[in-house]
């Protein structure tokens, strides 16, 4: 795929998306998965699909995304959809099941000494809001 037709397509998705037409964004996204296009650009694709799921309710298909998407980014030593599952789960009160995720990341060796730091201090915020939730 060439990169105009690629900015044009995902302008379209993202437009559709803005105008709350889900299905034909989710229409309009899917061919990229089975496209020549880049597999950091599949995770982001999929990032997006985890939106849409996530704007009509369907908390189960969001968590899948997210998990497809990181299939392709680990590949390459990045960790942005593993991020934003953790911040979802987090969003939806489940800190707990968001801490794993950070800690797996804290045990990976291209994640640098500040991003480490972040990691922790994300944990820390996750953990005193799941004791919060006890309370």
């Amino acid at each position: 795929m060439n990169y105009q037709d690629f900015v044009r397509l995902i302008k379209r998705a993202d437009d559709l998306m803005a105008s709350n037409k889900y299905l034909e964004a989710e229409d309009a996204l899917y061919p990229f998965l089975t496209s020549d296009i880049s597999d950091i650009d599949k995770a982001t694709i999929c990032s997006k699909l985890a939106i849409i799921h996530d704007r009509t309710g369907n908390s189960q298909e969001v968590l899948e995304w997210f998990d497809k998407g990181i299939t392709y980014e680990q590949l390459y030593f990045r960790y942005e959809l593993a991020k934003e599952k953790a911040r979802y789960l987090a969003d939806l009160g489940h800190c707990m099941e968001a801490v794993p995720i950070y800690e797996d990341l804290l045990k990976q060796a291209y994640v640098t000494e500040a991003e480490k730091e972040e990691l922790r201090k994300e944990i820390k915020n996750l953990l005193s809001r799941a004791i919060g939730q006890w309370k």
